[in-house]
C-alpha cells in the first residue's frame, strides 16, 4: 500500500523497463519520488510502496505470502527465474516461465518418478515436490480416478510462451502415470496410443503453425484434446477438437512472418517426381509465400521437417494415397494463388498462361472440369423467382472468389486431418470411463492494428477469464466461510458486461451478422450502428478520430479494433456452385472434403464465421464447465527468446493478459493479507499487552487499534486483513518499537562511554607495536635496495650477451644467402646442358621415327593376315550355331505370340468386366432416378386427375344451373308475351289518356307485388320498362327461340313448379364460362391423358443395350445408352 514515504525508505517502485524493482527513496518532489535501485540507477516515479520484509520470503505458492501485490509477485517470479526455478504456484494457477533451456537440473526426466510415486496422497497432503506441469497433470489424474469426474487442464499464453511444449509435457507424463500400475498388454496398448498421440503434434504443427514476429512456431489455431481412460485408469484413446484456424494466413501475412509451415515444407522437401507431377518450382515463385519477405527460418530445415511430417502421418495411419491427394490440394492452392485476373469491359479474364495453370490445377490436381472452375471463379449465378441469372464478375470479385476457394480448401484439408487423426486414435464411447482434457488456446492479443481475428481470440480469453473469476472467487469465499469470516461487504470483480457487449443481442457480433445479411452493408455502416447502439456501454470506447475504430475494455486492458474488412471476413463462405463443383471431383478424397450445400429453401440465414465461432465457444465452455478445471499460464520472459534474460514490463503485460493480476485484484478486493495466528503473534506481540489464547491475543490487537469489521476479522486459524488495516498495524508496531528503543539507547550510551576509554588505552599500546613494526620494515627496505642493485648488474650483462647472440645470427644468415646463390648458378648451368641434350634428341627424332614406322608396318601386316584367318574360322563356327538356334527361336516366337494373345484376351475380358460393372452401377443409378421420376410423374398425374375431377364437378354444377336458369327464362318469356307492354311511366302520371293504354289493375298489382328478379334471370316486364325498348330487344333476342312458340302459363298454376336453385360459391353463373367448361370437358373426355407426361419406355433385359445382357459391349468412345435413352459417357475415365 502506498503510504507516507520518507527519504531512505526501502520501496518497490515502477521502473520504466524492469517494472517493479526494489530501491531506496533519495528524494521526494511533490508527487514524484526519486528512487535509486540496488544497481545505482536513479529514476523518478509516482508509484512507490514500502517493502514489507515478511513478503520477501520465498514460497512455492505465492498466495501464501502475507502481503500479495503486483510488486511482490514480480519480485518472486524474477528471483525464482534466475535461480532456475521456472514453475510457481499462484493459488490454482501454475505459472510456467519459458526458460529456452530444457536441461535444467530440477526438471529432467529422471525426476518424473518422484512425482509419480506420490500417488493419490497429493489430494490430501498436497505435493511435496517443486511446482511443475507434472504436478498439475498428477493432481488432475488423481482427481479423475478418485472422484470419478472429468478433468480439464487449460494452457494459455502468448505466442512463444511455450504452450505447445507444456501440452507435450503433460501428455507424456499422463501416459507414463496411467501405465505405472497397468498390465503388460495394457501398457503396450497405452504406449502405442501415446506414440500416435505424440506423432499428431508434427502433423498439426505443420498444417496449423506458422512463423510470426513473436514466435517461429506459433500455433494459429486452438485445440482441445480429450485423453480417454478405461475403468482401470489406463490411456485407451484421444480425441481432438480444433477451434478458429487462421484462414487468412493462406493468402497473405504480415511483414516478417510466414504462412503455414506445410507450404514451405512441400516446396522444399517434395521428391523430384512429386515436384514434376505437381509442377512445383522454387520458394520465390509463389507470391503468397513471400508476402512477409521471410524464406527459411533460422535453425529449421523445411525439407527435413517435410519428411518428419510424412513419417508421422504414416505412423498415425494415414495412407499414401490420402497423403498424395492431400498435398495435391496444397499444390493447387499455391498455383491458384499465383494467377492474376485481368479486366476487360468490366469482366474478369485470364491470360493464356494463367488459363493453362487453371486447366492443369483442375484436371491434374483437383480432378474437376477446368471450364467449370474458370466459369465459377469469374461469374456468379443467382436464382430469382425461379429464373437463373448469370453475371460476370469484375477483377476484384473474381480475386475474392479465388481467395475464398483457396482458404476453404486449406481449412477443409486441416479439418480432414483432425477428423482422420481422431478416427485413428479415438476409442469407442462405451470403452471410455472418463477423460482428461488439454486446452491449448491462443493467449490474449493486443497489437498496433487489431482486427476481427483478435476480437474472436480475446473473446475466448474473456470467457475463460470469466470462468476462472467465478471459480477463484467461489473458492476464496469458501475459505473465508470456513474460517467464519463475514463476506457480505466483499464485491466480486465481474467481466460479464464485457462479454455482453460482444455477444448480446445488440452486441458487436450480432450487429456484424446483421450487416452481413444486408446486400448493401458495409464496414462503415457497421461501425456507425455499433457506436449508436453501444456508445453508452461502460466497456465500450469510442474512437475520437477514426469512425471505423472502436475499443473494448477487456480484463487485460483496453484494445482498439479497426473494423476494416470485418464484413468480408465474417461472411467468408464458399458459394454453393463451387461446392457442387468440388463434389464432382473424380478423386474421392477431394470430393469428400466439402459437404453438400443445403437446399436454398431450407436455409433461412447463411452461417457466418462469428455465429459458428460463438457456437464452438459455447460448446467448449459447456465441456469445461462439466469438468474440474486446472490452469497452466505460460510466460515468455524476454522477446529475444534466449535463456536467462528477463524483461519486467513484458512479463507484467503477460501476467495481466493471463489473468494472474486479476487473481491479485480479486484477492485485494477481499482480505489480501491473511496471517496464521503464530505468525501474527510473533510479529505483533508487543501490541497485545496481555497473554491468553492465540485468537484472543489477535482480537485484542485489532480492538486496541480500533480496526473495523469490514477492514479486518479474526478467523479460526488466520487473521484476515485488508491492506489499509495491515498498514495501520505495521505503523503501530513501529511506534511501539520506537518507544521501547529509547531505554535501550540510554543503556547503549553508557556502555559506549566505557568502551571509548578502553579504546584510548588500546591506542597507546598499538603505537608501541607500530614503532617496532616500522623498524623491522626499514631493515627490510635496505635489503630490498641491495637486491635491486645486484639485479641491475645481472640485467646489463644479460643484455650484452643477447647483443652478441644477435650479431652471430646475422652472420649465419649471410652465409646461408651465399650458399643459396651458388646453388642457383649451378642449377642454371645444369638446365642449359639438359636443354642441349633435348634439342639434339629432337633433331634425330625423324630418322628414328622412319625406321620404327617401317618395322611397325611389316609387323602390322603379319598380324592383320593372322587375324583375318582367325575371323574367317570364327564366322564359320557362328554360322553353324545360328542354323541350330534359328529353329529354336521360331518355336519360342510362336509360343510367345500365343501367350500374348491369351494375355490380351484376359485383359480385354477384365476391362470389359470393369466397364460392365461401372455400366451396371450407372444403369442402376439411372433406373433409380427413373423410378423416382416416374413416382413424381404419377403424383403429378394424380394431382391433375383430381383437378380434372374438380373441373368435371364444376361443369356438372354449371350445367344444372344453366338448365334451371334456362327453364326460368323460358317461363318468364312466356309470361311476358301474354302481358301488355307498357311504358316506364306509372299510370297515375299519364297526362293524355289517348296516348296510353289502360293497365289491368290485377296485372299492376301483381307487378308491384313481384320480388326483384335475380341478376341472371330473363328480362321481365318491369326490368324491360326500366331499361328501354332497345335494351329489351337485345335481352329478348338472347332468349332461345324454342320458348317463343309455347304458351305462357300463369305462375302458381303449374303442376310442377320450379325448385329453388342454391348458388354454388365455387361455381360460375356466366354463360361463356359454361361454354368454356363444356369445351374443356369434351377435350378431357376425348383424351383424358393429354396433360400426362409421356413415360420413358424401359429397356428389356433382353436388349443388348442393357449391361446385364451377355452380349453387351460399350461404344468405342466408352459410352452406352441409359434406360431413359440418354447417353452415358465416362467408362474410360474411371
Amino acid at each position: 500500500m502506498q503510504g507516507d514515504l520518507d527519504v531512505g525508505d526501502r520501496v518497490f517502485f515502477n521502473h520504466p523497463e524492469d517494472s517493479w524493482v526494489i530501491g531506496t527513496v533519495r528524494g521526494i518532489t511533490g508527487g514524484l519520488k526519486v528512487c535509486e535501485t540496488e544497481d545505482g540507477v536513479v529514476c523518478k516515479t509516482e508509484e512507490a510502496y514500502k517493502v514489507v520484509e515478511s513478503s520477501l520470503e520465498d514460497h512455492h505458492d505465492l498466495r501464501k505470502m502475507s502481503y500479495l501485490h503486483d510488486s511482490t509477485l514480480l519480485y518472486h517470479i524474477r528471483k525464482r527465474y534466475f535461480n532456475n526455478v521456472i514453475y510457481t504456484n499462484i493459488g490454482d494457477i501454475v505459472l510456467a516461465m519459458n526458460p529456452f533451456d530444457y536441461n535444467l537440473p530440477l526438471y529432467t526426466d529422471d525426476k518424473m518418478i518422484n512425482y509419480i510415486s506420490e500417488g493419490a496422497d497429493v489430494l490430501v497432503h498436497g505435493s511435496q515436490q517443486v511446482p511443475h506441469s507434472w504436478s498439475v497433470a498428477h493432481r488432475a489424474y488423481c482427481m479423475m480416478r478418485s472422484k470419478q469426474e472429468n478433468q480439464s487442464i487449460l494452457v494459455s499464453g502468448e505466442s512463444g510462451a511455450g504452450k505447445t511444449e507444456a501440452v507435450k509435457i503433460v501428455m507424456r507424463y499422463v501416459g507414463e502415470l496411467s501405465t505405472a500400475a497397468a498390465t503388460s498388454d495394457q501398457r503396450d496398448h497405452a504406449r502405442a496410443i501415446n506414440t500416435k498421440v505424440s506423432n499428431t503434434s508434427p502433423i498439426l504443427e505443420s498444417f496449423g503453425n506458422a512463423k510470426t514476429t513473436r514466435n517461429d512456431n506459433s500455433s494459429r489455431f486452438g485445440k482441445f484434446m480429450r485423453m480417454k481412460f478405461n475403468c482401470d485408469g489406463v490411456l485407451i484413446g484421444a480425441y481432438i477438437e480444433p477451434y478458429l484456424l487462421e484462414r487468412s494466413r493462406v493468402i497473405t501475412h504480415a511483414q516478417g512472418e510466414r504462412g503455414f509451415h506445410s507450404f514451405y515444407q512441400l516446396v522444399a522437401g517434395a521428391s523430384g517426381d512429386d515436384k514434376r507431377r505437381m509442377r512445383l518450382g522454387k520458394l520465390t515463385d509463389y507470391a503468397c509465400l513471400n508476402a512477409g519477405s521471410v524464406g527459411a527460418v533460422a535453425g529449421v530445415d523445411d525439407a527435413e521437417e517435410y519428411h518428419t511430417t510424412r513419417d508421422a502421418m504414416t505412423i498415425v495411419g494415414i495412407s499414401e494415397d490420402d497423403q498424395r491427394s492431400l498435398f495435391n490440394v496444397l499444390a493447387a492452392v499455391l498455383h491458384l494463388m499465383n494467377i492474376n485476373f485481368l479486366e476487360r469491359e468490366g469482366r474478369s479474364c485470364l491470360n493464356p498462361a494463367d488459363t493453362e495453370i487453371v486447366t492443369f490445377v483442375a484436371e491434374e490436381l483437383l480432378c474437376i472440369n477446368p471450364d467449370d472452375l474458370l466459369t465459377e471463379m469469374t461469374s456468379t449465378t443467382r436464382t430469382v423467382a425461379g429464373d437463373t441469372y448469370t453475371t460476370a464478375l469484375d477483377k476484384t470479385f473474381a480475386t475474392e472468389q479465388r481467395d475464398t476457394l483457396c482458404k476453404t480448401l486449406y481449412e477443409r484439408v486441416f479439418l480432414w486431418l483432425v477428423a482422420k487423426i481422431n478416427e485413428l486414435i479415438d476409442c469407442p464411447t462405451d470403452d471410455s470411463d472418463h477423460w482428461l482434457g488439454l486446452l491449448d488456446i491462443f493467449g490474449f492479443e493486443h497489437f498496433e492494428t487489431n482486427s476481427f481475428e483478435q476480437l474472436c481470440i480475446n473473446l475466448t480469453n474473456e470467457q475463460l477469464q470469466n470462468h476462472y473469476n467465478n471459480y477463484t472467487f467461489t473458492k476464496d469465499m469458501q475459505e473465508c466461510q470456513d474460517e467464519g469470516i463475514n463476506t457480505q461487504n466483499i464485491i466480486f470483480a465481474d467481466n460479464q458486461p464485457t462479454l455482453d457487449l460482444i455477444t448480446s443481442t445488440l452486441g458487436v457480433l450480432s450487429l456484424l451478422d446483421e450487416e452481413v445479411q444486408l446486400r448493401k452493408g458495409s464496414d462503415a455502416s457497421f461501425a456507425a450502428k455499433l457506436n449508436e447502439a453501444q456508445g453508452s456501454h461502460p466497456s465500450y470506447v469510442k474512437h475520437r478520430m477514426n469512425r471505423q475504430s472502436f475499443g473494448v475494455r477487456h480484463y487485460a486492458g483496453t484494445v482498439m479494433y479497426t473494423v476494416e474488412g470485418w464484413r468480408d471476413k465474417n461472411m467468408d463462405t464458399l458459394k454453393d456452385q463451387l461446392k457442387l463443383l468440388m463434389r464432382t471431383s473424380t478423386n474421392t478424397f477431394i470430393s469428400g472434403l466439402i459437404e453438400l450445400p443445403p437446399p436454398p429453401e431450407t436455409v433461412r440465414r447463411k452461417p457466418t464465421v462469428s455465429r459458428i465461432y460463438k457456437g464452438q465457444l459455447q460448446e467448449l465452455m459447456g465441456i469445461i464447465n462439466s469438468s474440474n478445471p486446472h490452469w497452466i499460464r505460460c510466460i515468455k520472459p524476454h522477446h529475444s527468446k534466449k535463456p536467462r534474460m528477463f524483461h519486467g514490463q513484458e512479463v507484467m503485460s503477460q501476467l495481466r493478459s493471463a489473468g494472474v493480476l486479476e487473481t491479485v485484484r480479486i484477492r485485494k478486493m477481499g482480505y489480501s493479507v491473511r496471517l496464521p495466528f503464530e505468525h501474527f503473534i510473533a510479529r505483533y506481540r508487543t501490541l497485545a499487552g496481555t497473554g491468553g489464547k492465540a485468537r484472543d491475543i489477535c482480537q485484542a490487537v485489532l480492538d486496541k487499534l480500533e480496526i473495523r469489521l469490514d477492514m479486518g476479522q479474526v478467523g479460526k486459524t488466520k487473521v484476515f486483513l485488508k491492506t489499509e488495516a495491515w498498514m495501520t498495524i505495521e505503523d503501530a508496531r513501529v511506534c511501539a518499537l520506537n518507544s521501547k528503543a529509547v531505554t535501550v539507547q540510554r543503556f547503549s550510551y553508557w556502555r559506549r562511554s566505557n568502551e571509548r576509554c578502553a579504546v584510548q588505552l588500546a591506542k597507546k599500546r598499538v603505537k608501541l607495536v607500530q614503532a617496532f613494526v616500522r623498524s623491522k620494515l626499514s631493515m627490510k627496505h635496505v635489503k630490498y635496495v641491495e637486491y635491486k642493485s645486484r639485479e641491475e648488474i645481472l640485467v646489463s650483462g644479460a643484455a650484452k650477451l643477447q647483443a652478441c647472440i644477435r650479431e652471430e645470427e646475422r652472420n649465419r644468415v649471410a652465409l646461408m644467402q651465399m650458399e643459396v646463390d651458388y646453388l642457383h648458378s649451378f642449377g642454371e648451368c645444369k638446365r642449359k646442358h639438359l636443354e642441349g641434350i633435348v634439342e639434339k634428341w629432337y633433331k634425330d627424332k625423324p630418322m628414328r621415327d622412319a625406321l620404327l614406322q617401317s618395322d611397325f608396318k611389316v609387323q602390322e601386316e603379319t598380324e592383320r593376315m593372322a587375324m583375318e584367318r582367325e575371323e574367317q574360322e570364327q564366322l564359320l563356327y557362328t554360322l553353324d550355331l545360328l542354323k541350330d538356334d534359328f529353329s529354336v527361336m521360331q518355336q519360342r516366337q510362336v509360343q510367345r505370340e500365343r501367350l500374348e494373345d491369351e494375355q490380351r484376351i484376359r485383359l480385354q475380358e477384365q476391362m470389359l468386366l470393369e466397364q460392365r460393372q461401372k455400366a451396371q452401377l450407372a444403369w442402376a443409378r439411372a433406373m433409380d432416378e427413373k423410378r423416382l421420376a416416374e413416382e413424381l410423374i404419377l403424383q403429378e398425374e394424380y394431382r391433375k386427375w383430381q383437378q380434372i375431377q374438380k373441373v368435371s364437378d364444376t361443369i356438372n354444377q354449371a350445367k344444372e344451373l344453366y338448365h334451371q336458369e334456362r327453364s326460368l327464362a323460358v317461363k318468364e318469356r312466356r309470361r311476358f308475351e301474354q302481358e301488355t307492354f307498357c311504358s316506364s311511366v306509372p299510370p297515375h302520371r299519364i297526362e293524355s289518356p289517348r296516348r296510353t293504354r289502360s293497365r289491368s289493375p290485377s296485372f299492376y298489382r301483381r307487378q308491384q307485388s313481384m320480388e326483384p328478379p335475380p341478376s341472371y334471370a330473363t328480362p321481365t316486364f318491369s326490368r324491360v320498362s326500366m331499361t328501354g325498348s332497345a335494351t329489351a330487344g337485345q335481352m329478348y333476342s338472347a332468349v332461345p327461340s324454342q320458348s317463343r312458340a309455347q304458351p305462357m302459363k300463369r305462375p302458381g298454376r303449374s303442376p310442377n313448379p320450379p325448385k329453388p336453385v342454391k348458388a354454388d360459391p365455387n361455381g360460375t353463373h356466366s354463360l361463356d364460362m359454361v361454354k368454356k367448361l363444356q369445351k374443356l370437358s369434351k377435350a378431357v373426355q376425348s383424351n383424358p391423358y393429354r396433360l400426362i407426361t409421356q413415360r420413358y419406355p424401359p429397356l428389356s433385359t433382353r436388349s443388348p443395350n442393357n449391361p446385364n445382357h451377355p452380349d453387351w459391349h460399350p461404344a468405342p468412345d466408352g459410352s452406352f445408352i441409359l434406360p431413359d435413352g440418354s447417353k452415358y459417357v465416362g467408362l474410360w475415365g474411371g
